[in-house]
C-alpha cells in the first residue's frame, strides 16, 4: 500500500515538473480568487482577456523567432511604428483602411530587415539580440520623427475600427478573439505543416537543417517578418482601443512578450515550443498584473515582480533543458 502511494506521489510530482507552467497558472488563479472577490467576476475576466490580447499577439511573433533560434527585441518599437502610422495616415488620408495597410507594411518591412540581417550574418540568438536591439533604435527613431515626438490622436475613428480594440462578440472581446484565432493558425502551421517542422529543425539544429536541404536563411527572414507583422497588428489594436498612438506606445513590449513566451514554456535555445505555451504564459503574466492592480500594489513594485518573473522563467527553461 505504501509502495502504491509512493508511486502515485512520484507520478504527481513528475506531472507537476513536466507541466510546471500550467501549475503556476492554476496557482495564480487560486491566489487571485483568494485576494479579491472581484477577481472571478465576468467583467474582470473579460477585461483581463482584452488587456492581455495585445501582449499575447506580440508573444506569438516573439515565439516564432525563438523557434528558429532567434530573439526579437524590436517588436516594441515596431508596435510604436504601427501605432503612429495607423493613426497618422488615417488622419491624413481620411481612410482608416489606408492607415491599417501602412501600419502592417511598416511591421513587415521591419521584420524583413531583421530576418535579412540574420541571414547575412548567419547568426543565432546572440546575433539576433544585437541586430534587433539596433533595429529597435531605428524603429523608435522613425516613430519619433513621424509624429514629431508627440502622441497622435485619431480623428473621428469609425465604429468598426473602435470595435477592433473595444468591441465584443457574444460578450467576448474582439481583440482577444483575434489573438486566439492567430494562435490557432500558427499552432497548426507549427505542428501540422512541413514549413513548421522545418522551422523547428532550423532552431533545434541549423547545421542539420542545412544539410537536409532546408534554406535556413529564408526561414529566418520568414520568422522575423511574421514577428514584425504581428507587432504591427498589436499597434493597430492598441490605437483602436485608446484612439491614440505615440513613439512610446510599444515601450517595454518586447520585454512583456518575452516573459509571456518564456514563462509559458517556450525554449530560449529554439527548436521547441508552440502557441499553447504562449496562451498559458500570456495569461500568467496578465494575471500577475491583474492581481497586483487589484491589490493596489504601486507600479515600482510591479516592475520588481515582473523582473523576478522573467528570472524565474529563465530558470524554469534551464531546468527543462537539463
Amino acid at each position: 500500500m505504501e509502495k502504491t502511494k509512493s508511486i502515485n506521489m512520484k507520478s504527481i510530482l513528475k506531472w507537476c515538473q513536466n507541466n510546471i507552467n500550467l501549475v503556476i497558472l492554476i496557482l495564480m488563479i487560486i491566489i487571485g480568487a483568494l485576494m479579491s472577490d472581484a477577481f472571478l467576476s465576468l467583467s474582470n475576466l473579460m477585461n483581463l482577456f482584452r488587456r492581455v490580447a495585445i501582449n499575447g499577439i506580440m508573444a506569438i511573433g516573439f515565439t516564432m523567432t525563438l523557434l528558429i533560434g532567434g530573439f526579437d527585441l524590436s517588436i516594441g518599437s515596431t508596435l510604436s511604428m504601427g501605432a503612429v502610422f495607423a493613426v497618422g495616415i488615417s488622419n491624413t488620408t481620411g481612410s482608416y483602411v489606408a492607415g491599417i495597410a501602412v501600419a502592417l507594411l511598416s511591421g513587415i518591412l521591419m521584420g524583413f530587415l531583421n530576418g535579412y540581417m540574420m541571414k547575412l550574418t548567419r547568426g543565432g540568438s546572440g546575433e539576433a539580440f544585437l541586430i534587433t536591439m539596433a533595429t529597435s533604435f531605428i524603429g523608435t527613431a522613425i516613430a519619433l520623427t513621424y509624429c514629431k515626438g508627440l502622441d497622435l490622436y485619431a480623428k473621428n475613428p469609425p465604429q468598426w475600427y473602435r470595435n477592433i480594440g473595444m468591441g465584443e462578440v457574444l460578450g467576448f472581446p474582439v481583440a482577444a478573439l483575434i489573438w486566439i484565432i492567430l494562435m490557432v493558425i500558427f499552432q497548426l502551421i507549427i505542428k501540422k505543416t512541413k514549413l513548421g517542422r522545418r522551422m523547428i529543425l532550423c532552431g533545434a539544429n541549423p547545421s542539420s537543417a542545412f544539410l537536409v536541404g532546408v534554406d535556413v536563411g529564408k526561414l529566418k527572414i520568414l520568422g522575423f517578418t511574421i514577428a514584425g507583422f504581428l507587432a504591427a497588428i498589436s499597434g493597430i489594436i492598441l490605437t483602436a482601443r485608446t484612439t491614440a498612438g505615440g513613439p512610446n506606445s510599444g515601450a517595454g513590449g518586447d520585454f512583456d512578450a518575452a516573459i509571456a513566451s518564456i514563462i509559458g514554456g517556450n525554449s530560449l535555445i529554439g527548436g521547441h515550443g508552440g502557441m499553447i505555451q504562449v496562451f498559458i504564459g500570456t495569461l500568467i503574466y496578465g494575471l500577475i498584473t491583474n492581481i497586483l492592480n487589484l491589490g493596489g500594489v504601486e507600479s515600482a513594485v510591479q516592475y520588481i515582480v515582473k523582473g523576478a518573473v522573467l528570472l524565474l522563467a529563465i530558470c524554469l527553461d534551464n531546468l527543462k533543458e537539463r
